[in-house]
């Protein structure tokens, strides 16, 4: 089989090697389409290795000796955490904190190669609505609904989403279809800002317009009750304290490579703000990310602006780290 091996700074060679062996609890599944993820960008640039490809869909084609409820041929995608259920954080139902994350991440199976292997406990089945394509994205679908269940935004609210990737495109039509009066969504990629216009109440160019002016314009000067930062830089960050009205709430979605210097704490304390991390999704909200899929109260499939095979995978990422277009599939 074949896999994608990261070989130094933005480098990957495509390589020849053995398939997974099983554990009893595992089952082995020949891998259709696998999502380029920020997170793959960070390390793919500085050269972490890792296995990597997290977002992918596939069949089942072995089942391991201990398995039971699955079998060859079932089309699955499969939640990325591992979570080692011991620990305080898992014991409590926040695996997305397990203490051994970290620990565990970099050397599961990847999905930007033929085949991978998963534990039985984390598959999911997919409904035979959803394509491979857009069961690809279950994943990060998973992340955005846990980021709008973490702000606790409500019907009426009014939400700005600063950055407009692949998860702010998610973030923002889940909240959309989350009963916000309005959702406005700022961007600098003009593909991007394309990819969302229809699915918010206004794209905001911040190219050619202030996000945080056109915010409180829109706002009537209040500011948004709850603003997502979902670009993962510094600049959005000081955005997001300026755009949201006072004891208002902000959720970081993005994660920043960025210091984010002469940041306004004062601000936070005199309007008290609540600031929050969104890290992942709890247990459940990946089966309710793929519901929401299955049952179309959002469309992610025009996200999916590029599928490239695995041969091309350096390519692909390239395409990725400009910050142009939606979600890019690797077919294996």
């Amino acid at each position: 089989m074949k896999e994608a091996i990261l070989e130094g700074k933005k480098h990957f060679v495509v390589k020849e090697v053995p398939e997974p062996s099983l554990e009893e609890d595992e089952v082995l599944i020949k891998v259709h389409f696998c999502g380029i993820c920020g997170s793959d960008l960070h390390t793919y640039i500085e050269g972490i290795p890792a296995r990597y490809g997290h977002e992918f869909s596939g069949d089942i084609v072995k089942v391991g000796a201990g398995v039971e409820g699955w079998q060859v041929g079932d089309r699955v995608t499969v939640e990325s955490i591992s979570s080692c259920g011991k620990c305080r954080w898992c014991l409590s139902g926040r695996m997305e904190l397990c203490d051994t994350f970290y620990d565990t991440w970099g050397n599961r199976a990847g999905g930007f190669a033929t085949y991978t292997k998963a534990k039985a406990g984390i598959l999911h089945r997919i409904p035979e609505s959803v394509s491979y394509e857009a069961a690809a994205l279950t994943e990060p679908t998973a992340v955005a609904l846990h980021a709008v269940r973490l702000s606790r935004m409500g019907p009426g609210d009014t939400v700005a989403v600063l950055g407009l990737g692949p998860l702010g495109q998610i973030v923002a039509r889940l909240a959309k279809a989350s009963g916000a009066v309005a959702v406005y969504a700022s961007e600098v990629s003009g593909s991007r800002l394309d990819l969302a216009q229809g699915a918010v109440d206004e794209v905001i160019d911040a190219r050619a317009v202030n996000p945080v002016e056109r915010i409180h314009q829109l706002t009537h000067g209040r500011g948004a009750d709850v603003v997502f930062e979902t670009a993962g830089a510094a600049i959005t960050v000081h955005q997001s304290l300026a755009a949201v009205r006072k004891g208002g709430t902000i959720v970081m979605v993005g994660v920043s490579m960025q210091l984010v210097d002469n940041l306004p704490s004062s601000n936070i304390v005199l309007n008290e703000l609540t600031i929050k991390g969104a890290m992942c999704y709890l247990p459940g909200e990946y089966a309710m990310a793929l519901d929401l899929i299955a049952s179309k109260r959002i469309n992610i499939s025009p996200l999916i602006t590029a599928i490239m095979p695995l041969d091309e995978i350096n390519a692909a990422f390239e395409m990725a780290v400009t910050g142009e277009g939606g979600k890019i599939l690797i077919a294996p």
